[in-house]
């Protein structure tokens, strides 16, 4: 039994009164396990998608490949072996890629079947995680067949939880669904980066804390030509949901942002464009769309190292001739550098032993109390 009882985490519902998570809540190991058998195992977590090593002998991304019946695909969600599995009825499962019997990996690649063989000893399921046979295993346990996590599919993108999810998956996608409505998501291509999966400094809370953080961009962002300058500050939007929040600005030049047809009315102001959607899901996964396309970043907590984040960044092009322009107009290297290196600072101050709860703005930042709150609340209902 973790002991939870010493860390104090309330955040308070009212922004004036309210500090922050306190400084343990970002180093303390106890406190990560804590979050790992809570937020992360009652949330919808982005499943990472097909690593570059494997794009260049099958090009075809997981949703392609989970496209027909009898397919399956080995996954890891926070170092958790599973695999997805499209049943011969057309429905998605998510297993776990561990036999029932010995516990020898099931799926050690993409493959199509009617059943599912184990390569130690031979002990069979079908492709609805079902205990079919094994020599020697005539009598069928329930603790035989496969367990099946939720799984919902959009777009091109897998969601999964690993136990009984604390809302519905529209409750999650249901506000930002509404801002893309006229977006012409299909036409989306993944374009791979050298950069897609790296290790930084930093607990996953402060990157999701940073990404929530208007506050920061006139102080982190203010190089000439820096993204400071690129938006509107004034026109700066946060919209709260139950579990995702939307910050949005109208571009400087109004040639750099989206085309109005693409987005909702709600969005249009003579001679304004807006800049870029900037969509969170709780608990870690930001949802960029710029007129080039879509930034996907996962801030994916790693077991043991609460001070450590697995950032995943995967870009969706939309737009060839605007997606060769996004460092110049965009910036999205140089505010990717600028991010991570003051992450890196706050991690020193955060294991110093001086950090310190802190307030919040309450017309500033209504985003990092949000999600701080919602971290508290998920941690409190679901243990």
């Amino acid at each position: 039994m973790l002991n939870v009882m010493k860390f104090d985490f309330h955040v308070d519902d009212d922004i004036r009164k309210a500090e922050t998570l306190p400084p343990e809540a970002f180093v303390e190991p106890d406190f990560l396990k804590l979050e790992l058998e809570t937020i992360f195992k009652h949330s919808w977590l982005f499943v990472p998608q097909r690593p570059m090593a494997e794009l260049r002998d099958d090009p075809r991304s997981l949703a392609a490949m989970m496209s027909r019946r009898g397919a399956r695909a080995p996954v890891s969600i926070l170092d958790k072996p599973l695999f997805l599995q499209r049943d011969w009825k057309g429905k998605l499962h998510l297993f776990p890629n561990v036999c029932t019997h010995a516990w020898h990996t099931l799926v050690p690649g993409p493959d199509r079947q009617r059943t599912i063989t184990c390569p130690q000893h031979g002990r069979q399921f079908d492709c609805e995680g079902k205990f079919v046979t094994q020599p020697g295993f005539e009598e069928k346990r329930a603790c035989d067949h496969l367990a099946d996590f939720p799984v919902e599919a959009w777009e091109e993108f897998f969601f999964a939880s690993l136990g009984e999810p604390a809302a519905p998956f529209e409750t999650f996608i249901a506000p930002m669904r509404e801002s893309l409505a006229n977006m012409p998501l299909d036409e989306f291509r993944r374009r791979p980066v050298a950069s897609e999966v790296r290790e930084l400094d930093g607990n996953w809370k402060q990157h999701a804390w940073n990404f929530m953080d208007r506050m920061h961009i006139p102080h982190i962002h203010k190089k000439p030509g820096g993204l400071a300058e690129a938006i509107d500050m004034a026109s700066y939007q946060t919209e709260l949901f139950p579990y995702s929040s939307l910050q949005w600005a109208y571009a400087k030049n109004p040639e750099h942002g989206f085309d109005p047809d693409v987005l909702p009315k709600r969005f249009h102001k003579a001679g304004r464009k807006v800049f870029t959607l900037w969509w969170f899901l709780f608990p870690n996964l930001a949802l960029n769309f710029y007129p080039w396309g879509l930034s996907v970043n996962a801030y994916m907590p790693v077991p043991d190292k609460p001070t450590r984040t697995l950032f995943l960044w995967y870009h969706y092009v939309w737009s060839e001739e605007k997606y060769k322009k996004k460092e110049d107009l965009w910036l999205s290297r140089e505010v990717d550098d600028e991010d991570v290196d003051a992450l890196s600072q706050v991690r020193r101050g955060v294991i110093s032993g001086f950090a310190v709860r802190g307030r919040f703005g309450p017309d500033e930042e209504t985003g990092p109390h949000w999600f701080h709150r919602l971290v508290s609340r998920s941690v409190r209902q679901q243990r």
